[in-house]
């Protein structure tokens, strides 16, 4: 497609949508990004940035007519999800979702209900009235306490006392903006993402991967560390639960766009949803699955805000989510406090693994939210053709990169244990 000097208006510009701009700016697009704050990290890519809080609907639309906007697009921040359809409806723009679906793929309870309507497992959820306490003893213990329309792992709670739920309930109500919450079985499995693409109602199945976390961190959201694809568990999740989730999102009604599901493996091997979401990817994942399929979201998002069509291609003929090579996205977490020294990325982005290196802070921020996705420092993506290659480059960015606090000392929580890819993947 051809969408050189359109004008795209992007919503939000926190690290993780920097990719979007790059990639719209490699399009040949004219950038426009707006964020209240103007020192948020996305806008020092932008052909032009603004400081127009990206919820202010009405500030929003006098500034697309007036300078000729072409298209709207929000980046990974769920919470703009809204401003954004109402913004590009009012000026007559695509966009990929109703209200009525956005709620529905925005909201853990919700999203939960219409998986079981179709058979999809979940990860089981225990109803009490929390506002109670004598319903406590109903809930066996350690559960996972969240709100039901957060993200970026805030507002969540493992809690393995009733003190710690009580504290866990407050949590979760002070980040729902509904006062709702879930109270959840706490899952000692492993986790994996499904992800999918939407074109013109088909749900396409492009990847999944197998989520490794940090558990160090006591009383808070694991953390991630590491996704490697393809998912080991790939084959029979496409076997037992591909087909009912296709059959759900046709039910529906998912036209357009993508989605990324967060699930757990049970006992018995199957995978069970826990979490959705129906938009760009914060882990951004599209970096190992576009360099291995050459199907890329950020590229497919934009060409849908600019004409309504994710692409030209039939992009089933080239999803295949059982990889021929070998991906990482590997996310360093580190301790609350202030960067002092960073250094080592520009000769980690030389290797000829990384396919991309993201990072989340500049020198002198400060890291803050504890059991947040706000302590990773950085995001590397790497592929390689065979999984020796791959742990080895994922050894050698451990050791260029440094991170240390106005100490001196190094900010770092446990590393991912690399030998997890000999242990746990077969050639």
């Amino acid at each position: 497609m051809n969408l050189k000097e359109k004008k795209l208006l992007i919503l939000g510009a926190n690290p993780e949508t920097a990719g979007l701009v790059k990639k719209a700016n490699e399009l040949g697009v004219y950038t426009i990004v707006t964020d209240y704050d103007p020192n948020a990290y996305a806008k020092q890519f932008a052909s032009k940035a603004l400081n127009i809080n990206a919820i202010d609907l009405d500030d929003l639309h006098e500034y697309a007519v007036s300078n000729k906007i072409d298209g709207v697009l929000v980046g990974v921040a769920e919470a703009l999800l809204p401003t954004y359809q109402k913004l590009c409806k009012k000026l007559g723009f695509p966009y990929y979702a109703e209200p009525d679906i956005l709620e529905l793929m925005t909201d853990k309870k919700q999203f939960k209900d219409i998986c079981r309507k179709y058979d999809v497992p979940v990860v089981e959820e225990y109803h009490i009235d929390y506002t109670d306490e004598s319903t406590f003893s109903q809930v066996k213990l350690p559960v996972v306490v969240k709100p039901v329309d957060s993200c970026s792992s805030k507002g969540i709670s493992v809690c393995r006392t009733e003190d710690e739920l009580k504290s866990g309930i407050e949590k979760a109500l002070s980040f729902s903006k509904s006062k709702q919450l879930l109270i959840e079985k706490y899952m000692t499995g492993e986790e994996v993402i499904v992800y999918y693409t939407f074109q013109n109602g088909e749900p396409i199945l492009t990847a999944m991967c197998d989520r490794y976390t940090n558990k160090e961190q006591e009383g808070v959201a694991q953390l991630p560390t590491s996704y490697i694809y393809p998912s080991r568990h790939l084959k029979k999740y496409m076997e037992e639960t591909d087909a009912k989730v296709k059959k759900m999102f046709k039910g529906i009604g998912i036209q357009h766009g993508t989605t990324f599901i967060q699930s757990f493996v049970d006992e018995d091997g199957g995978i069970r949803f826990y979490e959705p979401g129906y938009r760009l990817n914060g882990a951004q994942e599209h970096y190992i699955v576009g360099a291995i399929t050459g199907i890329d979201v950020k590229e497919l998002m934009i060409n849908f805000a600019l004409t309504g069509k994710m692409s030209d291609e039939d992009l089933s003929k080239k999803a295949n989510p059982m990889f021929p090579k070998w991906g990482c996205k590997l996310s360093p977490l580190v301790k609350l406090g202030k960067i002092a020294k960073m250094d080592g990325l520009d000769e980690i982005a030389a290797m000829p693994e990384v396919v991309s290196v993201n990072p989340s802070y500049r020198i002198g921020e400060t890291v803050t939210g504890i059991g947040t996705l706000k302590q990773i420092i950085c995001r590397f993506f790497v592929v390689a053709d065979t999984k020796q290659e791959l742990r080895e480059a994922i050894d050698k960015i451990y050791k260029i990169f440094i991170v240390e606090d106005e100490n001196g000392s190094s900010m770092f929580l446990t590393f991912f244990d690399s030998g997890i890819i000999d242990k746990n993947y077969n050639d």
